[in-house]
């Protein structure tokens, strides 16, 4: 009997246990801190560009203005804008002591019609203008201090017009800058900057363009958004993840442009990065990317 009786107490005591250390492990996994969602970036190898973006406008390089030589009456014009014309054709007549003939100066499109309709004209009204869509240049207007650093032929991409981008090249930087305002209201100094451009079809005088100057390239660079990037102690870090924690690493940064920085040392190709860490980000917590789900 007083057998029974102690193996009944030892195995209740052993359920006890056992329950309590199961309560304990429980409690643990509840109190452990959740992997932090966090936004990834990568290492990677490649070109690195220097650049200055800014908007340009197409224009026409020579745009002739056909004017009245007389005062008389001017016969209907029957071209439209954007017919295609050729040197030396007839594009006015203008009756007058004789038949006034006003013919195109250039190959190449009337841009704009100002008068068609027949009736008396005034000595020195304008008619039309005309110019030969296929020379053209890119017009942009960059602050004094981002001038600084461009030089003629330098390379440039244009976009903004297709689906494709187009190759374009820094032709005159004007010595003399001019005041613009922006759209905040503020005055700026600018320097007109002209680029040369073969155009695609369909492109006309007065479009719209970002225009992406190259100031400098360096390929089999090794690349990282600038937004994992934060400062300690006037030295750039980042927080690598490895093993799915943040580890925070020290790196030198030799070239900084257009949201992408050129390390020169501390980090390797195919490493992985916090981007944007904020303050709740420390070195040794566990993450985990904020897409997985």
């Amino acid at each position: 009997m007083l057998e029974s009786l102690k193996q009944f107490v030892l195995s209740k005591n052993l359920k006890i246990s056992v329950g309590v250390m199961a309560l304990l492990f429980v409690i643990v996994i509840l109190l452990r801190p959740s992997p932090k969602p966090v936004q990834i970036g990568h290492v990677t190898k490649g070109t690195y560009q220097e650049v200055i973006k800014e908007e340009g406008i197409s224009h026409i390089k020579e745009v002739f203005t056909i004017y009245s030589p007389v005062t008389g009456v001017l016969r209907r014009i029957e071209k439209h804008a954007g017919d295609a014309i050729i040197k030396g054709e007839v594009l006015a007549e203008i009756d007058w002591d004789n038949l006034r003939i006003m013919k195109s100066p250039v190959k190449g499109k009337i841009l704009k019609i100002y008068r068609d309709s027949a009736g008396p004209v005034m000595m020195g009204e304008r008619l039309m203008d005309v110019g030969d869509t296929k020379d053209m240049e890119v017009l942009s207007y960059l602050l004094t201090e981002d001038s600084a650093e461009l030089n003629v032929k330098d390379k440039v991409v244009l976009t903004g017009f297709g689906d494709s981008p187009i190759n374009a090249e820094v032709k005159v930087i004007e010595p003399s800058a001019i005041t613009k305002v922006s759209s905040l209201g503020v005055e700026e100094q600018r320097v007109p900057v002209r680029m040369s451009i073969d155009p695609p079809p369909g492109m006309g005088d007065g479009y719209q363009l970002e225009c992406k100057i190259i100031l400098f390239e360096k390929p089999d660079s090794i690349l990282i958004p600038t937004s994992a990037l934060f400062r300690i102690d006037e030295k750039w870090a980042v927080f690598v993840i490895q093993n799915g924690k943040a580890k925070l690493r020290l790196v030198e940064i030799s070239h900084n442009s257009d949201g992408i920085a050129s390390v020169k040392s501390g980090i390797e190709v195919g490493e992985m990065l916090i981007l944007y860490p904020g303050d709740s980000i420390k070195d040794g917590i566990k993450v985990k990317n904020e897409d997985e789900k």
